[in-house]
């Protein structure tokens, strides 16, 4: 029974990651981004120049999104202070061609016997790998527990 206990968490450890080695985990950022959104009374206090618990337009700024590499700001290529249409696909297909790299990079460090698929096996073997942070072979309660506070940061 408690090997049965035991046994129930760590199968559940090994299935959520093995969602991160072949995609991305339900609820995370497409982009990566693991960054925590301030509360609205911190952006208040922040952007709320005149005291009055309000923003203003005046007092708005748009968001800086240059640390997640994709907002539009970044697509100026010119610098000329506005985004036309050629330079926002532009940098979509640069935001793009990442994302399949990194989806390549993936998909090859799964397919380890090179036959261009990726069995549930290699799935299994390359989510095993993640856990097993000291590589030898087995997994320890401490890199499980790793693993869960990893796949819980990625989630949130």
């Amino acid at each position: 029974m408690t090997k049965t206990l035991i046994a129930i968490p760590m199968l559940s450890t090994l299935l959520l990651l093995t969602q991160t080695v072949m995609g991305q985990p339900s609820g995370s950022d497409p982009h990566g981004s693991n960054i925590r959104k301030p509360s609205p009374e911190k952006m208040i206090n922040h952007l709320d120049t005149d005291g009055d618990g309000v923003i203003s337009f005046e007092e708005f700024k748009v968001p800086d999104h240059r640390r997640r590499g994709y907002g539009l700001g970044e697509a100026d290529l010119d610098g000329d202070g506005n985004v036309s249409r050629a330079e926002m696909e532009a940098q979509l297909n640069d935001h793009l061609e990442a994302i399949t790299a990194k989806a390549e990079a993936r998909f090859t460090h799964a397919d380890q016997n090179d036959d261009d698929f990726v069995t549930p096996d290699e799935r299994k073997q390359v989510a095993f790998e993640m856990i097993d942070a000291n590589g030898d072979g087995y997994l320890s309660p401490e890199e499980l527990a790793k693993a869960q506070k990893r796949d819980k940061r990625a989630r949130y």
